[in-house]
């Protein structure tokens, strides 16, 4: 085969073009191949930046927390909602008002507060939660929604005809919230599940967990010894989460998990094993945290 300007023909006997060099074919295929891994760097940070999980200076604030009131709060509670109009817009609402397109109803706020503790112990419909709505809210926070329940909500489980009814056979949050809930109801040694067992005391919330935001500034409280301990309702449940304060008894020295939270992949999840209007620091700390 003869050899034409040192260059080999190809078989059909067509001239090929020279291929493309040199530094600028180089940059093009370079960045050609960086496109989509910085749009997904710019996605994730968007991401991280909307639940929380750290704070880009750049991008603007949201406004207000939009917070889904699922129970019925203390007075106190409701009056701290009503002065921080700044930090969080909320709505109220029973169970029963949600049983209808839960998912779609509670999408769109950023915080839900599950909240029923001030129904009386005997009132087991009102502390109580749907399956339905359960795995709504379950779906909630494992896809990046936030929780906070406070003390015996949501401990039952309604159902029966027209939702009216409560499992005689159900008492504690896993048979409806699956996993999410940071704190377990157990039997005690009387044989009766510890969340429908409200232990009264006089005491204070230490800091368990020195690093974490909720109680950052805060080691005690109250702190101001002119102010004594509070009056505290409380449970025995067993922390399953991270326990980020204790409730110490004044008068046994004995301790109860204060705030304990679940460490989900996305969403979040804070248990309130007292009145949380009662440490109002602390409270305020939860919702920049949870923001």
């Amino acid at each position: 085969m003869r050899v034409k300007n040192g260059m080999y023909p190809d078989e059909g006997g067509a001239d090929v073009g020279p291929a493309p060099a040199g530094p600028r074919a180089a940059i093009t295929r370079n960045l050609e191949g960086l496109i989509p891994l910085i749009l997904i760097i710019i996605i994730a940070a968007f991401l991280g930046h909307r639940f929380g999980f750290w704070q880009i200076p750049f991008l603007p604030d949201q406004g207000p927390i939009q917070m889904l009131v699922i129970g019925e709060p203390s007075i106190d509670m409701m009056g701290d909602l009503d002065g921080q109009r700044d930090l969080v817009y909320y709505q109220v609402k029973h169970p029963a008002d949600l049983e209808f397109s839960a998912r779609e109803q509670i999408a769109q706020y950023d915080i839900i507060l599950l909240d029923q503790h001030m129904y009386a112990p005997e009132d087991k419909y009102n502390k109580s939660v749907s399956r339905t709505l359960g795995e709504a809210i379950e779906n909630y926070v494992t896809t990046g929604g936030k929780l906070i329940v406070v003390m015996d909500s949501g401990i039952y489980q309604s159902g029966g005809i027209y939702g009216t009814g409560v499992a005689t056979d159900i008492v504690g949050w896993s048979a409806t919230f699956k996993s999410i809930i940071p704190v377990e109801c157990s039997l005690a040694s009387n044989r009766i599940p510890t969340c429908v067992q409200p232990i009264y005391l006089s005491g204070k919330v230490h800091r368990v967990d020195y690093s974490h935001k909720i109680m950052e500034g805060i080691e005690v409280a109250p702190a101001d010894p002119a102010y004594g301990p509070l009056a505290i309702t409380t449970f025995d449940v067993r922390p399953t989460g991270h326990l980020i304060a204790s409730i110490k008894n004044i008068a046994t020295s004995s301790y109860y998990p204060g705030i304990v939270e679940q460490r989900l992949i996305f969403g979040k999840v804070i248990y309130f094993n007292y009145d949380p209007s009662m440490t109002p620091g602390i409270w305020h700390n939860t919702l920049e945290y949870l923001r």
